[in-house]
């Protein structure tokens, strides 16, 4: 294992490297928004199992990828609160989060993989997020890190895995429980993770030691259902279910709360006054193409 700090202006994120640059070669990375810290237990869990196996390949993780929102706890920088997952692959010239994305853009060129570990906050399950239908050949690597939800990603620009995909890396997300509000860690998830991703790297022939995973279902984009005016949302269900279409959510404001179609509770609001316009759930629906 080496320990290399790089260093770009006002930026300083450690990496973490194994076994040597030939065969595979997989970035992990976490942290890109500050608050995500599940993903960043999990980052550092991967790290220790790393430390004890041997890396047919090359691996390296970056546990906090964006340190500045990390120490702020925040999805936002602060020094110029931009949300440094939206303007990949970044500027050498811009402010420090366009440097900072910049510097990490440039840290990830030499891997063929990405696996960009992410928190999808209190209520949330953990699922997979992967471009499958615009890069087929992401269902079979998805699949490897055998958690049981697969779900299309909306493809939104600037973002470090999107914007991997396009440049010809094979990059996918897995989001986890927790992180926002406040950098919790939701430690089951960030060990199943941990699992996952060493799943995945025995599938990719980087590892020869592996641990048996689960049975996964592939499901199209998330559907976000918003509240429509302030009022107290009380949930009924538990995110990683599934719904059929009717079923009800919650109340918000002693009006039931209905799925509008069969699918995934990927996230479910705490018991919380909403105000206008904050997600109360979120589903998704299955795909047409399952695994064979």
């Amino acid at each position: 294992m080496r320990d290399v700090r790089f260093e770009q202006d006002l930026t300083r994120f450690t990496v973490y490297e194994f076994g040597q640059k030939q065969g595979p070669r997989v970035a992990i990375t976490a942290a890109i928004h500050g608050d995500e810290q599940t993903a960043i237990h999990a980052a550092n869990l991967l790290i220790k199992a790393l430390g004890d196996l041997t890396v047919n390949g090359y691996v390296k993780v970056i546990p906090v990828c964006n340190p500045p929102s990390f120490r702020n706890r925040t999805r936002f920088s602060p020094f110029d609160h931009i949300d440094m997952n939206r303007i990949f692959p970044g500027s050498p010239n811009g402010g420090p989060t366009h440097q900072l994305a910049h510097a990490l853009w440039q840290g990830t060129r030499d891997v063929d993989y990405i696996v960009d570990l992410h928190c999808v906050g209190n209520g949330g399950a953990t699922y997979t997020l992967a471009l499958y239908k615009e890069f087929p050949e992401l269902r079979e690597l998805a699949e490897a890190l055998a958690l049981p939800i697969i779900i299309q990603s909306s493809g939104t620009r600037g973002q470090l895995f999107v914007e991997s995909c396009h440049a010809g890396q094979k990059a996918l997300i897995i989001e986890l429980p927790a992180g926002q509000p406040g950098g919790t860690i939701d430690v089951a998830a960030a060990e199943e993770c941990s699992r996952a991703v060493i799943r995945y790297l025995h599938h990719l022939g980087v590892l020869s030691a592996s641990v048996p995973g689960h049975p996964v279902t592939f499901y199209d984009e998330i559907t976000t259902l918003v509240a429509q005016e302030p009022g107290l949302f009380l949930p009924a269900v538990e995110p990683g279910i599934i719904c059929e279409r009717g079923t009800a959510l919650g109340t918000w404001n002693d009006t039931p709360l209905l799925a509008p179609f069969t699918g995934v509770i990927t996230t479910i609001s705490p018991a919380r006054y909403c105000f206008t316009r904050e997600s109360l759930a979120g589903i998704a629906p299955f795909a047409e193409i399952q695994s064979s």
